[in-house]
């Protein structure tokens, strides 16, 4: 019951709660249903990048544009510049260069060809290998972009905009981290800290005692100073696949661990989930020191946090 009274003493000035099931409550009403900003949809500089790698070759399919003969003219073009072949794939929105298609459904022998478009400007190419670039282009519908595209760069730059779209699950993950950075940043560098960020455990080793059982992991945030280390979580989970009681356990395990080293442990959560699972809350703001979501921290709980553990 000590331990609790003293992890609650954080909140009581900001939140004006006298318990733990009042907290949870107030953690909970402040909850937000999304951790994305404007900049989470697209990736522009990695869009960019992506299209300017190939930009030349993209110029070379721009001749081709409105032709009259494009089955000659293209034929023409990959012979002359068969770099241009490797740029294929992309017009399709498919990022290998390098993929089996079915030439004929109904021959077992001969029904699959592997094709590789991976062609620079000193290929040669053969006579089987113009007939199959041909033969796929003309099937999988490329001709017809010829005939009502003005520029094959601003084409390329919407593939690329429309394939980002489908990394938006892999930034998910990323969200809530790239949101907090540079929270964490600012209130490191006010309090004179050292910084780590995706960082493994064992990059604090010059300034700080190491969790051997962690050395080899990545952390979200490491805030260090004189010698006093604090490993920062952060995540956020909407609601739909998520398990609250094996997530509470889990960070539970990771605080225990890291106080076998002498650390402390901030975890930062929000997401639609927390909002039916008080019994979880319960638990995690009884064995955890410092728990907060993403209004907590707007609210200078991490801040006040950090200089506890620094004092």
């Amino acid at each position: 019951m000590v331990e609790i009274l003293v992890s609650l003493k954080i909140y009581q000035d900001t939140l004006q709660v006298s318990n733990i099931p009042e907290l949870v409550k107030s953690f909970q009403k402040s909850l937000v249903v999304t951790n994305r900003t404007p900049d989470f949809y697209v990736d522009w500089k990695k869009v960019k990048q992506n299209v300017d790698k190939i930009k030349i070759e993209l110029s070379l399919w721009n001749s081709l544009i409105g032709s009259e003969k494009i089955e000659d003219d293209f034929i023409n073009l990959i012979t002359k510049y068969p770099e241009v072949i490797k740029t294929i794939p992309i017009l399709l929105a498919i990022r290998d260069r390098e993929f089996p298609v079915i030439i004929d459904f109904f021959n077992i022998d001969k029904g699959v060809k592997g094709l590789n478009f991976n062609k620079s400007r000193h290929s040669t190419l053969t006579n089987e290998e113009i007939e199959d670039y041909f033969d796929f282009v003309q099937k999988s519908g490329v001709f017809g972009v010829f005939s009502y595209i003005k520029n094959f760069y601003d084409y390329v730059i919407g593939v690329e905009v429309g394939m980002d779209t489908n990394a938006r699950k892999n930034r998910s993950g990323q969200a809530m981290e790239l949101l907090m950075k540079p929270i964490v940043e600012d209130v490191s560098r006010e309090l004179g800290c050292r910084f780590f960020f995706q960082q493994k455990f064992s990059s604090v080793g010059l300034w700080g005692k190491v969790p051997v059982s962690l050395a080899n992991r990545k952390s979200d945030f490491i805030v260090l100073k004189d010698g006093i280390c604090v490993n920062i979580e952060v995540n956020y989970y909407s609601g739909a696949g998520s398990k609250p009681e094996e997530i509470v356990d889990s960070y539970i395990n990771r605080k225990n661990e890291l106080a076998g080293y002498e650390w402390d442990f901030i975890w930062i959560t929000d997401g639609e989930v927390w909002r039916g699972s008080e019994s979880q809350l319960l638990k995690a703001f009884s064995e955890l020191d410092y728990l907060f979501n993403i209004d907590l921290v707007r609210r200078g709980l991490l801040k006040k946090a950090l200089q506890v553990i620094f004092s």
